[in-house]
């Protein structure tokens, strides 16, 4: 039995051993290096040629591969070097040294509907890479722009979970929507906040009319093209990547404590005349001293991300997938502020013959999220966490004052746990208790979108290539919204029924894009002709409900049929709107040296009527790369010097669906036999001319290199002139109808743009630097009547727009300081001889009359601030050493003002901030800070450049450390790489500005740098690791 077993197990034995013997004998290692800097060079993709046989090199250009085939050929390839094939022919030790070919010159950028060397390229075009955009953890997609690239200004418009930033490009160019256009993969998209920032191979921001007019009527604002990864040849790449961050506030404003308060409003009821004991607060009381604040702000509110990418491919065929998670809570309520995404992505692309190929990209996205209210009046979270009194504890616990009204007898607000949240006896209106207010906080929105595209392409000939590309854009957006019982307090309560809201709204868009283009090189001449039609249609359907008196209180789980009422409310609506297109492109280079394009599109949008439905965007672009001209003499260290310039014209057809058109409206009502009866007319005159905003702009610009082209210099100026804005037109109040659209206004931005950027590497230092700045003057040249926007409370027409000026300036009354003594008021006398405040008491605001008309009225009314900067500026950097890296990012804005509504002071009752402590409280203690005044006779309150203040910074935006695992360490367990970083964002902020953030975005063009108690952002420290298997 034993010798039987032997002779069974001893060949098996055997052979094993040969096996090993054998395949050792063709292992290969060896080191990869740049041929330049006799450095390593990691991540180098080195391939069995024919097979999926693969493996990469590690940091130092190590690598260890078994080949399959003893006479195989090892392929080495890495982006910006020449593929090189080195046959083994047997060797153990095969070193490899690889020359570069690419300058930064010759990287490809995606230019619309195809690709371009920059070399050659004409326009203005941006470019942020995969590597920028993981270098630093962002939350959307949009972060990856900011502070990157001059002339793109992005702003958080607040801290609130998933909020989108503000993104202008070269200024705001409307009073309307001025967001730029986004295309992902060639599908103009709908919004982009479900798209996972770790699925991005590259973006590309158009920023001038020369290379965005491919985009036609919907480029005015800017393209940014964002590409998506695919896979590569070689063998599967595994890569997970986590964080978890902790997140804190970046400020708290120094509110007024319980004996300020008391003593500011006592002092303030003494200024006013009042003298009975009984209206003022005891000095020597012991109450509450409640700040708000430290309530509803969160301590380390968590946030997670979780992402899984898997790639790989031959060299017929690649994919790449991908799966992530998202999970952030708000700084204010925790999860009563928070969201949630999972994202899918699946993209592949397969050359079936020589000639043919094919391919898609898929997208699945889910959210979840709840918000409380990010930039809001008084009546918001945070802004009444500013304003209520500190006196109100934060729960009532004294039986007296539980078993009197309205706790007795009213719906009072309790947290789980039963007890009462405290409700002022001071201070009523909008301002409540916040944490009362968001306990109540139900609504939610879910939301499930698919997006997803095929494509082919077939070389019909050499160099000529017919692509057809379709898609679909489908989201599912449900909204939910329950109304417990409550009373906050009078003017702030629900004490009748409960109820519940539901509502579904549908989207989806299909787009089909056809092209032709064909390349023919004839010696050093190199044509591309593009030719394409494009269909688009998108459709909008939605459906509501509303029923009252539901029986349980269970805000997650709730639904229409559970409501008891016997009335129900139900309502829905529907829109379409479709654009078909034709375009082409001309693109010519002589030696790369000169290169020209030439682009027409030809578009045509159902939101206007049939007499401007069309409309022509055509543009031109030149280069000249100067630097290698044979006259040209040697330029000392400056190694390349290219000329370009462009002019073209894009149109703004954002202006919303059915614009040319008289609605109907069921709800309005005219006076008839001494009564108002309800019925329905059109809602505004119609207008069937009204047509495109049209942006024709001129780019004027240098690329430079400089010492060996480690620095890199690019500058551009721009003028953009936009014209045929969509404005209303004021019409007699008898006509009975809104004004109509019309085509009346226009507004110039014109500004400089300048980026510079060094890298180099010293042995195992590669350290890199980069600082961009643009400087943009934005002003309205032409409108039919002013326009006026962000009206709230006593705040009217905060912000104001007219002819020579930029767009919704801060409009109010210039102020002269405070009133010392009653003489002074006395002697602020008009033109007319007469005192112009006669109300006005010592400590008072003196206020301008700036018509010098005598009189002090909104007439006097002037531009106090713009909320729009100047200039913006940019910093980043980054140092590698061996196996360390540091990077950082700095963002600022300059030369613009904010408007602080949080320094309010018209409600009685109202907390102040400590800005107040310096107020007058005699003559020479105060030129800046008025009174406290119980009756504000003189209305100190009102708008005026008080509260507008220098809004200018410049913010730490993220500061990252991180460390690579020896690679020896990682051979051991089979892992490729491993990275683990820490990272901070929002770290500090330099500004002269009092609230707590002077990164404000705009809620509209119309409404934009004013602070009404703004969710604030989020000091947020992470902790990462990225593994490559």
């Amino acid at each position: 039995m034993k010798a039987n077993y032997l002779k069974f197990v001893l060949p098996v034995i055997l052979w094993l051993f040969t096996f090993g013997v054998y395949a050792q004998s063709y292992t290969v290692t060896g080191v990869v290096k740049d041929a330049n800097d006799g450095l390593g060079l990691p991540g180098v993709n080195v391939i069995e040629k024919g097979t999926q046989n693969g493996t990469i090199t590690d940091f130092d250009g190590n690598y260890k591969i078994t080949l399959l085939n003893a006479d195989g050929v090892l392929q080495f390839s890495f982006i910006g070097y020449k593929t090189m094939e080195v046959p083994v022919n047997g060797q153990a030790l095969l070193n490899v040294d690889m020359t570069s070919e690419l300058t930064e010159l010759d990287e490809l950028v995606v230019i619309g509907y195809g690709v371009q060397k920059k070399k050659v390229a004409t326009g203005a075009i941006a470019s942020v890479k995969a590597e920028e955009i993981t270098s630093r953890p962002i939350l959307r997609v949009e972060e990856a722009m900011q502070g990157r690239t001059p002339g793109v200004q992005v702003t958080s418009l607040s801290g609130q979970p998933g909020e989108a930033p503000t993104v202008r490009v070269r200024g705001a160019g409307t009073t309307g929507n001025a967001e730029p256009l986004y295309i992902v993969d060639g599908m103009r998209v709908g919004g982009i906040d479900a798209l996972n920032p770790s699925d991005i191979e590259s973006m590309e921001i158009l920023k001038d009319a020369g290379s965005a007019a491919i985009y036609g009527a919907s480029a005015a604002n800017g393209v940014v093209l964002i590409t998506t990864k695919s896979g590569k040849a070689g063998k599967l790449k595994v890569t997970y990547s986590a964080y978890y961050g902790i997140q804190n506030p970046i400020k708290k404003l120094d509110m007024l404590n319980a004996d300020q308060y008391r003593e500011y409003w006592n002092e303030a009821k003494t200024n006013s005349g009042i003298t009975k004991p009984d209206e003022f607060f005891d000095m020597n009381e012991i109450t509450h001293n409640t700040n708000w604040q430290d309530h509803i702000f969160e301590s380390n509110a968590g946030m997670t991300d979780h992402n899984i990418a898997i790639s790989g491919g031959n060299e017929k065929s690649n994919y790449a997938s991908s799966l992530s998670y998202f999970d952030q809570n708000g700084i204010i309520g925790g999860d009563k502020s928070y969201f949630k995404r999972l994202s899918a992505r699946l993209n592949s692309n397969h050359q079936v013959k020589e000639w043919l190929r094919f391919g898609n990209t898929f997208t699945y996205s889910h959210i979840e999220k709840k918000n409380i209210g990010s930039n809001e009046s008084f009546n918001g979270v945070y802004s009444g966490a500013l304003n209520l009194d500190p006196l109100t504890p934060l729960y009532e616990t004294d039986e007296t004052i539980l078993s009197q009204a309205p706790y007795s007898n009213q719906p009072v607000v309790k947290n789980s746990e039963g007890q009462v949240y405290g409700i002022s006896n001071l201070v009523g209106s909008e301002v409540v208790n916040p944490m009362a207010l968001l306990e109540i906080q139900t609504a939610k929105t879910r939301v499930d979108k698919i997006v997803g595209s095929v494509f082919a392409e077939a070389e019909i000939i050499k160099g000529l290539v017919v692509k057809t590309n379709a898609g679909i854009d489908l989201a599912y957006v449900l909204d939910d919204s329950y109304r417990p019982l409550y009373y906050l307090n009078s003017a702030q309560s629900n004490t009748e029924k409960t109820s519940v809201s539901k509502g579904i709204t549908r989207y989806f868009t299909w787009q089909w894009d056809n092209t032709l283009s064909y390349t023919k090189k004839i010696n050093e001449h190199t044509i591309t002709g593009l030719v394409g039609i494009s269909a688009i249609e998108s459709a909008q359907e939605n459906l509501s409900g509303f029923n009252a008196k539901v029986p349980v209180n269970d805000p997650d789980n709730i639904y229409l049929d559970m409501a008891t009422d016997t009335v129900w409310t139900a309502g829905g609506g529907a829109s379409a709107g479709s654009m078909y297109s034709t375009f082409g492109r001309v693109t010519y280079d002589f030696k790369s040296r000169y290169a020209f394009t030439g682009i027409l599109r030809r578009d045509g949008s159902s939101n206007f009527g049939a007499n401007e439905r069309y409309g022509y965007f055509p543009s031109l672009g030149v280069s000249w790369f100067l630097s290698e001209e044979p006259f040209m003499p040697t330029l000392g260290p400056v190694n390349y010097l290219k000329l370009r310039a462009s002019w073209g014209i894009n149109g703004n057809e954002a202006i919303g669906r059915y614009q040319y058109v008289a609605s109907m409206d069921k709800t309005r009502g005219y006076i008839f036999g001494g009564g108002r009866l309800t019925g329905a007319s059109p809602s505004f005159i119609e207008n069937a001319d009204i047509k495109w905003e049209q942006s024709e702009q001129i780019d004027i610009a240098f690329d430079a290199g400089v010492f060996e082209n480690k620095l890199t210099v690019t500058f551009d100026y721009y003028i953009k002139n936009t014209k045929d804005l969509l404005e209303r037109v004021p019409i007699p109040g008898h006509v009975g109808n809104d004004a109509p659209f019309a085509n009346v206004g226009s507004v110039q931005n014109k500004g400089i743009e300048i980026a510079l950027n060094w890298r180099h590497r010293v042995n195992d230092l590669n350290y890199s630097f980069g600082v961009n700045g643009s400087y943009n003057i934005n002003k309205m040249t032409k409108i039919n009547s002013q326009l006026t926007g962000a009206s709230w409370s006593v705040f009217p027409d905060i912000t104001k727009t007219t002819e020579g000026d930029p767009i919704a300036y801060f409009y109010g009354f210039k102020t002269d300081g405070i009133f010392q003594n009653q003489a002074e008021v006395f002697q602020h006398i008009g033109s007319t001889g007469a005192v112009l405040q006669p109300k006005a008491v010592a400590g008072d605001v003196r206020f301008v009359d700036v018509n010098n008309d005598g009189i002090l009225n909104d007439d006097d009314r002037t531009k106090i601030g713009s909320p729009t900067p100047d200039f913006t500026l940019g910093i980043n950097g980054s140092v590698e050493y061996k196996n360390f890296d540091f990077s950082f990012l700095l963002t600022g804005a300059y030369g613009h003002e904010i408007f602080n509504g949080t320094q309010r002071i018209d409600l009685r009752y109202t907390n102040r901030t400590t800005a107040v402590l310096d107020r007058w409280t005699g003559e020479g203690t105060s030129n800046e800070v008025p009174r406290a005044a119980w009756t504000d006779v003189n209305r100190n309150y009102r708008i005026s450049d008080m509260y507008v203040e220098n809004g200018s910074y410049l913010k730490v935006k993220n500061v990252q450390l991180g460390y690579n695992i020896p690679q020896n360490l990682l051979n051991i367990v089979g892992i490729e790489s491993w990275r683990v970083y820490v990272s901070g964002e929002n770290l500090y902020t330099f500004t002269d500005y009092s609230g707590v953030d002077p990164e404000i975005g705009a809620r509209s063009a119309l409404d934009l740098g004013i602070d009404r108690g703004v969710y604030p952002q989020s000091r947020t420290i992470r902790f990462g690791t990225v593994l490559t298997f």
